[in-house]
């Protein structure tokens, strides 16, 4: 791979001042609270300078929000040696740790689903898991594995917005029930059929 050039490494570099300032600055007054022209004087650059690199505040959290999926990925792919359950409850321990440890930069996340800029990556991490779950005989092929990772992703994050809303419950708790409900809850009437 070719090192990069001065122009490259500096813009890069800007970025990463601009990002780190910011989520600095969100954790520690929070994201409410914290105004693009603070995060440019903490970062010791221009208010246009953060719109060439950021279009807005929510697009910080967003870098962020994949930064911190794609380390789960990551972290998931080391887990080869799991079964699919096993590397489900895996990623979603660590996705649930995360959306509780940064509770407020997680909701600005969750929040923003709707954008073109929508982080997929939950999505594509549960995909990929599903993927291989489906070619081992583990999860069902007569779904979409696209449309099992949906549905999977869809209820999680409804527990997070509920957790969030309502100030109460056990969020780990939730989502394992959820993905019991997700992987074992048909179990039953099948047998009974």
């Amino acid at each position: 791979m070719a090192d990069l050039s001065r122009r490259e490494r500096k813009k890069k570099e800007t970025r990463e001042k601009i990002y780190s300032n910011a989520m600095k600055l969100f954790r520690s007054q929070g994201f409410g609270a914290t105004s693009i022209e603070q995060i440019t004087q903490h970062a010791d650059v221009g208010k246009g300078t953060f719109y060439n690199y950021f279009p807005t505040k929510e697009a910080v959290v967003l870098e962020f929000s994949k930064r911190t999926c794609q380390n789960l990925i990551n972290i998931g792919r080391d887990n080869s040696g799991l079964n699919t359950r096993q590397r489900l409850e895996s990623l979603l321990h660590d996705w649930t740790d995360f959306m509780v440890r940064d509770r407020e930069i997680a909701w600005v996340t969750v929040r923003n689903r709707d954008g073109a800029e929508y982080d997929m990556s939950l999505h594509y991490a549960l995909l990929a898991i599903l993927n291989v779950g489906q070619m081992n005989g583990e999860i069902n092929g007569d779904f979409d594995s696209a449309f099992l990772a949906e549905s999977l992703e869809g209820m999680v994050v409804q527990h997070f917005i509920r957790w969030f809303v309502s100030g109460s419950s056990d969020l780990h708790k939730e989502v394992n029930a959820a993905l019991s409900v997700f992987l074992d809850g048909l179990l039953e009437k099948q047998k009974e059929a």
